[in-house]
């Protein structure tokens, strides 16, 4: 099932990027979500 990330998730994905010092790397429907250090890199865009 390919599904957009939602709201939420996306900003605790970005939560513990930068709580537990880790890279999160998730896939949605429409791109790549890198997490690192509180940041993404869709910058919001999404």
């Amino acid at each position: 099932m390919n599904l957009r990330i939602c709201w939420d998730c996306h900003e605790v994905a970005k939560m513990i990027s930068k709580l537990f010092y880790r890279e999160i790397i998730v896939r949605d429907r429409n791109r790549f979500h890198h997490f690192e250090d509180g940041q993404c890199s869709c910058k919001g865009y999404w």
